[in-house]
């Protein structure tokens, strides 16, 4: 599939470049302040970026290689999983300091509850359920098979891939129980959800450049959607009327409309662009430039 292009492409207006630590992976950013919390994970690092003055407040040592961070719904708690130690690094960001760790598990993906008190941490093999208020691991529940994403809808359900088999499975996380909801015919290692909750996007992880959407009231396969080659970081802007889509083949940008499902806008970010995150206004664009050691600031309009 070929991604249909707009007859007239926006040109990115980037408003920053801003250089952070070695191999900046993922980020968070909060809700309700001006603040972005980076991951380096080549030198272990937690960069501070205050989003209005595009620049690095802090640079916070971690006893890990951070690969997954999360914001708590206070703006004031960001939480880390990585590797080299099974734990999750508590970091309090009005002090810039690390306040706490969890015996946990190494990780590469979490996603936090609305509430605030449930950190879920895909380790592969298994999913590591922590309370992160009162520092304690709840349970490992086995996943059996290598598995990736964690991603955690409105109803309770947490989303993740199973890579090796090309299925989409889910977690009550109530209950702790896994189903495996869809089975697909390539490999994925992604899942993004739609703001309202009601769809699923399953970006394949080949050349041929397709997302699935995926009804998740009945897991029907709603449509095939083309996007680049090689695509990761799939991502919804808040109000849904974009996505967001890297290519590794093209180590390119690409902004989708989702009502036309048409390019709007194709651009470099650096050598690498990974992990896009949407401002929640939907205004801004920020981008982990993983091999330039920087993160990019797009603004959208």
């Amino acid at each position: 599939m070929n991604t249909s292009v707009g007859k007239y492409l926006r040109k990115p207006i980037v408003i920053g470049i801003v250089e952070v630590g070695r191999e900046p992976n993922c980020m968070a950013l909060a809700v309700h302040s001006s603040i972005a919390c980076v991951c380096n994970t080549d030198d272990g690092t937690l960069s501070l970026l205050d989003t209005l003055a595009l620049r690095v407040i802090s640079v916070i040592a971690l006893p890990i290689q951070p690969l997954a961070i999360v914001i708590d719904p206070t703006d004031t708690r960001a939480y880390v999983t990585g590797q080299g130690k099974p734990l999750v690094v508590v970091v309090d960001i009005p002090s810039r300091q690390i306040i706490g760790e969890i015996a946990a598990s190494e990780g590469h993906a979490m996603a936090l509850n609305a509430e605030g008190d449930r950190v879920y941490i895909n380790a592969n093999r298994q999913f590591c359920v922590i309370d992160p208020l009162a520092g304690e691991r709840l349970a490992c529940i086995d996943t059996g098979s290598l598995t990736s994403a964690a991603v955690l809808g409105h109803d309770g359900r947490l989303f993740f891939c199973d890579y090796l088999h090309h299925e989409l499975k889910a977690m009550n996380t109530v209950s702790g129980e896994i189903a495996t909801v869809l089975s697909l015919p390539e490999p994925f290692e992604e899942f993004a959800l739609s703001p309202a909750g009601d769809f699923g996007y399953v970006p394949y992880r080949t050349t041929e450049g397709v997302v699935a959407k995926i009804d998740l009231s009945s897991y029907a396969m709603a449509d095939l959607l083309p996007i680049p080659a090689l695509p990761h970081g799939f991502t919804l802007s808040p109000n849904g009327g974009l996505a967001c889509c890297c290519s590794a083949a093209e180590r390119s940008v690409s902004i989708i409309d989702t009502g036309t499902w048409q390019v709007v806008s194709r651009f470099k970010a650096g050598r690498y662009p990974q992990s896009p995150v949407f401002s929640a206004d939907g205004r801004r664009l920020y981008l982990c430039d993983s091999s330039g050691d920087a993160v990019w600031v797009i603004a959208l309009g």
